[in-house]
């Protein structure tokens, strides 16, 4: 079977059309196929096939449409070898197809092999793979279900990469000499792309070297007028210096001398000698990705000064390997890798290689996350047990700042005296131990240490306590402070639950430290029963601790049954919900999503009395977790039940309709708090203590109105060590702050966060054509990478600048812009202020307050 994208959805037996269901149905194959070969969780493709409103049958639908897609692979897959498989794989469906039968597929291995010969300068070997690669276009990418009003962002970004390839094409055949050739289809395509600089290059060229030199500079003018009409925005470099060099008749421009005298001799004419070219047209700023490719891949020159935790693990190999045979002691070699590499990346870290029976791993790269030290030590807990019986162990694990390069293929590497500090804890690590800094010490919640530390330094883990629910270590006491409101609202929600005998839905939106959890611990005081359930970034639960947890505030787990029995009678009904729930407590054994039990047994509690669940940190939870919330609210019976779930913006990013129009639904998004009102939850912090009011503007300043960022300057400036600086009150960022805003940043798409780094180096202000000139970049793209940054609440508009006519942004919040800044290597830093400084020189304006530096 085949199967065809590039224009409308077709499925081929053979030479023969595969009849296909509904638009349902098409819709779900032509989805599957954009991720062939890759997990496709269910709520994403509910979300692909109903991208406004989920109907309540969706899930029944979706079922329906699989299984004929089923029938249709089965009746003209032909045989078992190689033939496509519509498997259901946790937590959703697998579409597994070969790839030389998708046409997608043929399109981007064509693509990536003609690039190989356009960068090696083959330019008739790249000419004849991309116009290969362009050849199996039969129109827009799924056209047919395009018409029936389906927008996914993978159809936009193939699309791109069509374009990209086609420009690349183009590149190709101007260095054959095919000016004459290409012109017609350029000027078609700019007319649908008017703001794609390089095309417009493109066309320049070819204009010009067919002798056009008027209409060259002509379709100069055009883009220019249209980009400063509709963004504001003046042509990049390249585009500039291509429009100087026609008008000065360059030689530059001239085909090469190569290529231009078999063009003469082909006419009959002696060639001149012509000078050697360079190269006008620029390849695309950045590589158009695979649509199914979700994690953006980092440049080849991306260097970070960043926080990151270091292991390393040595292990004695000599005793479990008998008399050392090498056969022996590889394969006790290949088991001890094997346990590190799997006890590391379920945590989230990356293994970096070894050198003999020394291991290296890395946590908070290429992503930060606020627990890194606390995955570190976690992992390392986890070696050690796991290899007592393989061999005897030695752990170091250090945390501070490293110089981390990050490569746009493999793993990260890092740098600085860090790593020589954990190799000297390694060493020092008794057989059998983990021996960790300061710093990890500090940072790692959740493990058990020993009372001292070790005489020659370190401090040695014990063990670990489970990261979720009752277990997790008390959170510092925060006033309540400006809440009031948001209090207000949900205990309002609560009688009505109890008055009405009808559940609600509430969703707690904030960022990171914002209060979520003090706001629902308030409303938790009152003397309604309230289960609670906390989702965590990494742990043994396997994504289903909430509901696990939400279970234990029912009963024990070794009590489960008994209690149920008491709650519902004994009988079918008892025995049934207690084997499903009892698969919540074995994190070991694959848990069974059984729905229906698990809205039943929420259903009898709020029987008896009003029910508030709690579950805490829901962008953590799995997609099965997620699923079963928003499905109790569409199916729960009438009973007192209020759901309260927190999360953190980044839900919405992976549901973006998350309980979006439903009646029983309500979401409430926490802002920062005032000036005042940091001002006054500073002032119960510090018990109103005397400080000089430099320093209470720096502090309101740096909390920016987040409650844990307020806890945490309140806590430093009450430490007498903290130091300060005698002429300008200055506070260092907590390592808490700062993890949280290093995570936050290392969300972006890395080529967002590197304009971000620019914007930082530019200056209090910042536009378009500023930060282009710092970063050296393309203004066009830099303009739409801002207002993504402006979306995610980084950036905030300033309004225009008289004198440009820019839009102007500034920081949300200057410590983002200092922890940015700290990112950047010392080397590049100067750089690209000095490059900022230049454009802000040369433009001439009064710019006071808003230069770089």
């Amino acid at each position: 079977m085949r199967f065809h994208l590039l224009g409308s959805l077709e499925v081929l037996d053979g030479d023969l059309p595969v009849p296909l269901g509904g638009v349902k149905q098409r819709a779900a194959l032509g989805f599957l196929l954009l991720q062939a070969n890759r997990v496709v969780a269910t709520s994403k493709l509910l979300h692909a096939l109903w991208p406004r409103d989920v109907p309540p049958t969706a899930r029944k639908m979706l079922q329906n449409a699989v299984s004929g897609l089923r029938g249709v692979l089965a009746s003209h897959g032909g045989g078992p070898d190689g033939a496509p498989m519509l498997l259901t794989h946790a937590p959703g469906y697998l579409l597994r197809v070969d790839q030389n039968s998708l046409d997608l597929s043929r399109f981007q291995q064509l693509a990536e092999q003609g690039r190989g010969e356009l960068a090696a300068g083959n330019w008739p070997a790249a000419a004849k793979v991309l116009r290969g690669a362009l050849g199996l276009w039969r129109g827009p990418v799924l056209a047919d279900l395009a018409e029936t009003g389906i927008n996914w962002p993978e159809l936009t970004a193939i699309k791109d990469w069509k374009l990209a390839v086609q420009e690349d094409c183009f590149e190709a055949e101007l260095a054959c000499g095919r000016h004459g050739e290409i012109i017609g289809e350029l000027e078609s395509l700019i007319e649908l792309e008017p703001y794609r600089e390089r095309l417009g290059g493109q066309l320049m060229l070819a204009l010009y070297r067919c002798g056009r030199q008027v209409d060259a500079l002509s379709v100069y003018r055009r883009t220019r007028a249209a980009l400063v009409a509709e963004l504001g925005l003046e042509p990049g470099r390249e585009l500039q210096e291509l429009e100087r060099a026609i008008l000065d008749h360059m030689p530059t421009l001239d085909l090469p001398s190569s290529v231009q005298r078999r063009h003469l001799l082909a006419v009959g004419q002696d060639p001149a000698p012509v000078r050697a070219p360079v190269a006008i047209t620029r390849p695309t700023a950045v590589e158009p990705v695979a649509p199914a490719v979700v994690v953006d891949a980092p440049d080849l020159a991306t260097a970070e000064r960043k926080l990151v935790s270091v292991v390393m693990v040595s292990a004695q190999l000599g005793l479990a390997a008998g008399d050392g045979d090498p056969e022996d002691v590889d394969a006790v070699h290949q088991e001890v890798a094997s346990v590190v590499s799997a006890e590391v990346s379920r945590l989230g870290g990356v293994v970096g290689g070894s050198v003999g029976s020394v291991f290296l791993a890395l946590f908070g790269a290429p992503r930060t996350a606020e627990d890194d030290a606390d995955r570190a030590v976690r992992a390392s807990v986890a070696i050690r047990d796991r290899l007592h019986a393989v061999a005897e162990v030695q752990i170091g694990v250090a945390t501070g700042n490293a110089l981390v390069r990050l490569p746009s293929s493999g793993v990260p590497t890092a740098s600085g005296v860090l790593l020589d500090q954990c190799r000297q804890l390694m060493a020092m690590a008794p057989l059998g131990a983990v021996r960790a800094c300061d710093s990890t010490r500090d940072a790692a919640d959740s493990v058990i240490w020993e009372d001292d530390s070790a005489p020659a330094g370190g401090w040695q883990a014990i063990s670990c306590v489970s990261p979720r629910g009752a277990t997790r270590r008390p959170q510092a006491a925060v006033p309540f402070v400006e809440r009031e409101r948001e209090l207000l609202v949900l205990q309002g929600l609560l009688d009505e639950v109890r008055t009405r005998r009808r559940p609600h839905f509430v969703t707690v939106l904030g960022e990171a430290g914002m209060g979520k959890t003090r706001l629902v611990n308030e409303l938790a005081t009152s003397s309604t029963t309230a289960f609670r359930g906390t989702a965590t970034a990494f742990g043994d639960d396997h994504g289903y601790g909430p509901l696990a947890d939400v279970v234990s505030g029912f009963s024990s787990f070794p009590t489960l049954h008994a209690d149920l029995v008491r709650l519902v009678g004994a009988g079918e009904l008892a025995d049934r919900l207690h084997a499903s729930l009892a698969w919540l407590d074995d994190p070991g054994t694959e848990v069974r999503p059984d729905f229906p039990a698990w809205r039943r047994f929420l259903e009898e509690v709020a029987e008896s009395e009003p029910l508030i669940v709690l579950l805490e940190d829901v962008h953590w939870a799995n997609d099965v977790v997620l699923d079963f919330v928003e499905e109790l609210s569409e199916n729960a019976g009438s009973v007192p039940l209020l759901v309260i779930a927190t999360a953190r913006p980044e839900l919405l990013q992976r549901r973006p309709s998350w309980f979006g129009g439903k009646r029983n639904a309500t979401t409430i998004s926490l802002e920062p708090l005032s000036h005042n009102g940091t001002r006054r939850l500073l002032d119960s912090l510090l018990q109103a203590r005397e400080l000089p009011s430099e320093l209470w503007q720096v502090l309101v300043s740096c909390a920016s109105g987040n409650p844990l960022f307020a806890t945490e300057y309140a806590g430093m400036v009450a430490d007498l060590c903290t130091p300060l600086l005698q002429n300008e009150i200055s506070l260092p960022v907590p390592s808490s702050v700062r993890g949280v805003l290093t995570t936050q940043l290392d969300s972006l798409p890395i080529e967002v966060k590197a304009v971000l780094q620019d914007a930082a180096l530019t200056g209090d202000l910042v536009s378009p054509s500023s930060v282009a000139a710092t970063g050296q970049r393309d203004a066009f793209e830099v303009a739409k990478a801002l207002e993504l940054l402006e979306q995610r609440d980084f950036l905030r508009r300033q309004g225009r600048n008289s004198e440009t006519g820019e839009i102007e942004y500034g920081f949300r919040h200057l410590l983002v812009r200092d922890v940015v800044t700290e990112q950047i290597p010392r080397a590049e830093r100067a750089s690209k202020h000095e490059r900022a400084r230049a454009w802000f020189d040369r433009l001439g304006l009064d710019l006071t307050g808003r230069r770089a530096g």
